[in-house]
């Protein structure tokens, strides 16, 4: 083994002179290797030397050639500065004594400074600098912190999702030591999740950045401080401020709908506004249920028919007139508008059970069809035909059906009735005023 070492050595220090020769005029005209011819000649020879070794692995020879690089000629090559951050975290690894470990990782700060005095890309490399900082000595949590808040400052949506991460790891250790108020915490999650949120929409395979956002959602969660008392308090007046501003309001939608305080009015008026910036099925039918829910009957309406209109995939489409027509039937108390609806959405999906149960619904709670008792009752057919094809189209709604069946069933007119109005069980008979059915007559059981 170690005659195989040394032929190594040797092919390595043969490089040297070789490639030292064969390039020697390019090196002694460019002082990014060196201030002079001596010092020049130096710095390829180290570069060389320490190049060979880091190829082979062996990183304990390597590591005095690099630090001749760093002195003698900085700004040589990118690759002293990538490679160097692996040399000094295996240094570091392999060393006991605390007072080496603090030295190490204060080089390591200065490489990355270096690097960024020689060949730029601040943002990315202080966003690198704060990760080991934070993860080599999380002591110093404050000045990591502060590291990556500059790297994000400058980097924004593009800045490493790793970075992001790290940034608020950080942020929780900077809270627990009472460095952030929850308020803070809370600014800065809007920030980066703002930033991941965007990278995983332009990214939507990458698992590095999924897995950036699920860490950094499940950090923010664990930290509990984004309850809905705090997020209120200090978004409302920013909202009452500036209305207009659409970012700010898909912050504060993103939060609130986080931390469940969505029946709270900011959450329903942020997501308004953002609708009038950037108008969308989905968000409309948001709306509209948040309206339906606060008792907005007409408002409701309003952004169901923006989501029908705005919607082009049939089943969605399908769903969204079924919850109009609920809507139309439970609060409008518009009844033939209410069966209107619901034929669209039948017409849509002409396997949607519910919407034919609705029409069973809005069809038994009629009072005054007819002009006397026993044309009211025959709405009861009615009904219990759209419940008979509601479980026709949809099994699953067999039992339902049946039991509002048996309900309504027990409603028709008497055989009595029947046969005074001239008429037979198992006629045809049409329903009369608006609901203008055909159906079969029945007698009560």
């Amino acid at each position: 083994m170690k005659f195989r070492s040394y032929i190594r050595l040797f092919a390595g220090v043969l490089l040297v002179t070789v490639s030292t020769s064969a390039i020697a005029q390019s090196y002694l005209e460019n002082p990014k290797y060196g201030p002079d011819e001596e010092s020049r000649k130096e710095c390829a020879k180290n570069l060389s030397l320490y190049g060979t070794f880091y190829q082979q692995n062996n990183y304990k020879d390597a590591y005095k050639p690099w630090q001749n690089v760093i002195r003698i000629c900085p700004a040589a090559s990118i690759n002293t500065y990538i490679r160097g951050v692996r040399l000094l975290k295996v240094r570091y690894e392999e060393v006991a004594d605390p007072a080496q470990k603090k030295a190490l990782v204060d080089s390591l700060m200065m490489i990355y400074d270096l690097r960024i005095t020689h060949f730029d890309k601040k943002g990315m490399v202080l966003g690198q600098k704060a990760e080991d900082l934070f993860t080599l000595a999380p002591d110093r949590y404050e000045e990591a912190f502060n590291i990556a808040k500059e790297a994000i400052s400058i980097e924004k949506a593009n800045t490493n999702p790793s970075t992001l991460f790290a940034y608020v790891s950080i942020a929780k250790a900077m809270y627990d030591n009472k460095k952030l108020t929850a308020d803070q915490v809370i600014e800065l999650y809007s920030q980066v999740s703002d930033y991941i949120d965007a990278q995983v929409t332009a990214n939507p395979s990458d698992d590095k950045v999924k897995q950036a956002k699920d860490g950094i959602d499940a950090i923010f969660a664990g930290m509990g401080v984004a309850n809905c008392d705090n997020v209120i308090a200090l978004f409302e007046p920013r909202f009452k401020a500036t209305p207009e501003d659409v970012n700010l309001c898909k912050k504060i939608r993103s939060l609130m709908s986080a931390n469940r305080c969505t029946s709270h009015p900011l959450y329903l008026n942020a997501s308004i506004q953002i609708f009038k910036g950037e108008p969308n099925a989905d968000l409309a039918l948001d709306i509209a249920r948040l309206q339906y829910e606060a008792k907005n009957a007409r408002e409701a309406e309003k952004y169901y028919n923006e989501a029908i209109n705005l919607e082009s995939a049939v089943e969605k489409r399908a769903n969204i007139y079924y919850e109009l027509a609920l809507l139309t039937f439970t609060e409008l108390k518009n009844l033939p508008k209410a069966r209107e609806i619901a034929l669209k959405a039948i017409e849509e999906n002409p396997n949607m059970g519910k919407a034919y149960k609705l029409i069973g619904d809005v069809y038994a709670s009629e009072r005054n069809c007819g002009s006397n008792d026993f044309e009211k009752k025959t709405v009861y057919w009615a009904a219990v035909d759209k419940y008979i094809k509601a479980k026709q189209v949809d099994p699953e709604l067999t039992d339902a059906m049946d039991n509002l069946i048996s309900t309504y069933s027990q409603y028709y007119p008497s055989k009595e009735d029947i046969f005074f109005y001239d008429l037979k069980v198992g006629d045809s008979y049409t329903v009369g005023c608006w609901i203008n059915e055909r159906t079969t007559v029945r007698d009560r059981k």
